[in-house]
């Protein structure tokens, strides 16, 4: 299988190619006695859930300190390594394959990992509502030798070793290591570089180091702590002052201040994109017309100067530009309040109409998007109400579709596009009702099908295309920016790096 070439060029599949590229492996296991360092991360995100099933971003990123999958995402974010697996193989017929796995990882309880945890834990994450999507090509896991996992698919899966790299797929304890599934994730156990030391909701998490490691002599922490706290200046004062140690997504307007008070502050090139989110289920917002007018009205070059600092991009598709079958000549709405007033009196509610942006309290750059548009559709004759709640709350809101408009976004999980076409295209397959916006267009959804089910690489970026085509002139969403991850943090703190994939991997972190 050629998985080197780019996702965006899709996947031959050849045997030899993947077997060369897996044959280097990764060092043995060697422990770590002598952790150093507590570093405290400050966010503005509260942690939710172990269960890799219910994970979102607030959770997804802070699991992967305790529990790895088979493949890892390469640090640029095209394509993926064996991780906790050795080596992978794929039959003639491109339906089976052969994976061998490493041999000397253990959980962080000392029990070894086998080909019955890896077993247990794919047939577990194919059966979950949340993420188990994913697996959809999955016909059946064999556990053929203790070092040895079979799966067979349906079809040739061009994105299987991706979607084996995703958090859905970690390894966890065959059986949950003979808990129920809710005592397990209240204490989890996994074979990442840390381990579990307690959890306060609302406020905090915290892991320490996992010295059976099997990555030698890593972590070099002692512990990491996320702490939740909602306001963006707060961070910035607990970073400055020391009481922090990495300042997750401070606002770009304050990155020059960050810098010249001596903090390090990097940009990193990122595979996601900000929306906003049209319900449908909501009268007004079930006519096109006033979903173009609305996103007519967005000034993305206003927001990207004012709440990005001119760190971004416009975006005009569901997908960012640099994730695989991103289509440059998608036909996203730009600002044009012209063609915003002209598609409103199109619409049903051309006397102009009250809507209600949804916005996330404590966030400067949420605040400054939903002000910017709210003036824009006044020209027009729209009232835009601006409501805040809590990101933990506005989440729960999001999902349950009892907003109008409000912000999202989404970071990609893995290294080819289909994990986000489903969950944002395909309102039944995905199981959020495309993004908790109620789309739903037949054309998209057979057109996501079929790019998932081969793999020609042509056939999947003309089916791709037509996906991004017609969802963007549905206007089911507005395409906002795409932006750079920015994180700040002590001159202390070394080796921290941060993939488009939105992956950190703390056991690399040290702090000196």
């Amino acid at each position: 299988m050629k998985i080197n070439k780019r996702f965006s060029g899709g996947l031959v599949v050849t045997a030899a190619v993947i077997a060369a590229m897996f044959a280097t492996g990764l060092p043995a296991q060697a422990a770590n006695s002598s952790p150093k360092g507590d570093l405290v991360l400050v966010r503005n995100q509260d942690f939710a859930t172990f269960n890799p099933d219910l994970a979102q971003n607030d959770s997804i990123f802070i699991q992967q300190q305790i529990f790895e999958p088979l493949f890892m995402i390469n640090p640029d974010g095209k394509d993926v390594k064996p991780w906790l697996a050795k080596s992978a193989s794929v039959s003639s017929d491109k339906l089976t394959w052969t994976i061998k796995l490493r041999t000397d990882v253990k959980f962080s309880d000392g029990t070894p990992m086998t080909s019955a945890d890896v077993k247990f834990s794919l047939d577990t994450a194919t059966k979950g509502d949340g993420w188990g999507f994913l697996n959809t090509a999955i016909a059946s896991v064999t556990a053929s030798a203790p070092d040895t996992v079979i799966i067979k698919t349906n079809a040739p899966w061009a994105p299987l070793l991706s979607d084996l790299a995703a958090f859905s797929n970690s390894i966890l304890p065959a059986n949950y290591g003979g808990k129920t599934a809710d005592a397990f994730f209240k204490s989890p156990i996994g074979t990442g570089p840390f381990k579990f030391d307690h959890w306060t909701p609302g406020k905090e998490v915290k892991f320490v180091a996992n010295t059976n490691y099997w990555q030698p002599g890593k972590p070099y922490l002692n512990s990491v702590t996320w702490q939740y706290v909602v306001d963006d200046n707060t961070r910035e004062l607990m970073l400055k002052s020391g009481q922090a140690d990495i300042n997750e997504f401070p606002p770009s307007t304050s990155i020059a201040e960050l810098k010249s008070s001596g903090m390090q502050v990097t940009p990193f090139p990122a595979a996601a994109s900000e929306y906003l989110a049209f319900n449908e289920k909501i009268p007004a917002l079930a006519d096109v017309h006033v979903r173009r007018a609305v996103s007519y009205a967005l000034d993305r070059e206003a927001i990207i100067k004012v709440v990005l600092a001119g760190y971004g991009t416009a975006s005009n598709s569901v997908l960012a530009p640099n994730v695989g079958f991103y289509d440059p000549k998608t036909p996203g709405v730009q600002y044009d309040l012209k063609a915003a007033a002209a598609e409103l009196a199109k619409s049903k509610f051309k006397k102009g109409l009250t809507l209600e942006y949804l916005a996330t309290a404590g966030s400067v750059q949420d605040n400054a998007m939903s002000s910017i548009l709210q003036a824009a559709l006044k020209q027009i004759g729209v009232t835009l109400k601006i409501v805040t709640q809590e990101p933990k709350v506005k989440r729960v809101t999001q999902k349950n579709m009892q907003y109008q408009i409000t912000s999202t976004g989404w970071t990609m999980d893995i290294s080819d596009p289909d994990e986000l076409m489903t969950f944002a295209l395909s309102p039944v397959e995905g199981g959020t009702n495309s993004f908790y916006t109620g789309y739903n267009n037949k054309v998209v959804i057979n057109a996501v099908k079929r790019g998932q089910t081969t793999v020609d690489p042509t056939v999947r970026q003309r089916n791709y295309s037509i996906a991004q085509t017609q969802s963007a002139k549905d206007a089911y969403m507005a395409f906002v920016y795409n932006a750079p991850y920015v994180y700040a943090w002590s001159p202390k703190i070394t080796g921290f790096f941060v993939t488009p994939t939105l992956q950190y991997h703390m056991e690399d972190v040290k702090k000196g």
